[in-house]
């Protein structure tokens, strides 16, 4: 199966230097040829157990990037370092946390705050479906539904200060 074969419309359309997707649906089957899309460099992680999940980061070839792996344990999440300016880094990210809670469990969670925390004190991107409903990014509020909710909104507000 050809997953991206073609370049994709929206990276002709907007011509982005940096692509994330979340909800993949990759596997060990699927090679990073069959993903590939011209003119970037590809990284992945895959979901381990069970269908779905997975994401995807594309960054521009012409960039200067590395594949990083970060100590933490949250399963569905790549990243890569950019140079730029010569010597400056910046941390690019793309995460996906199932809404399903019987994928991860509830410590998923906790595992994506410490992923951010972790983070926290260098230069960087992350993109990704979260699942958090009840946040309302705008307005930059929970709605309280959830503590889940409301603790990551707080884990990312002191993160990027």
């Amino acid at each position: 199966m050809d997953y991206l074969k073609a370049e994709p419309a929206e990276a002709k359309m907007f011509d982005p230097d940096i692509i994330g997707i979340t909800e993949s649906w990759t596997d060990d089957k699927i090679s990073d040829a069959e993903i590939q899309i011209e003119g970037f460099e590809v990284f992945r992680q895959d979901r381990l157990i069970g269908k779905g999940g997975g994401v995807l980061l594309y960054i521009r070839d012409s960039l200067v990037t590395s594949a990083i792996k970060l100590d933490n344990v949250f399963p569905e999440h790549v990243w890569c370092k950019l140079r730029y300016n010569g010597q400056n880094e910046l941390l690019v990210g793309v995460c996906y946390r199932t809404p399903t809670e019987n994928v991860y469990g509830h410590i998923a969670h906790e595992q994506l705050r410490d992923l951010i925390q972790e983070v926290s004190n260098r230069d960087f991107i992350l993109m990704g479906d979260f699942n958090y409903k009840g946040i309302d990014w705008i307005n930059n509020c929970s709605d309280n539904s959830s503590a889940d909710s409301r603790l990551f909104l707080e884990c990312v507000n002191i993160s990027v200060l």
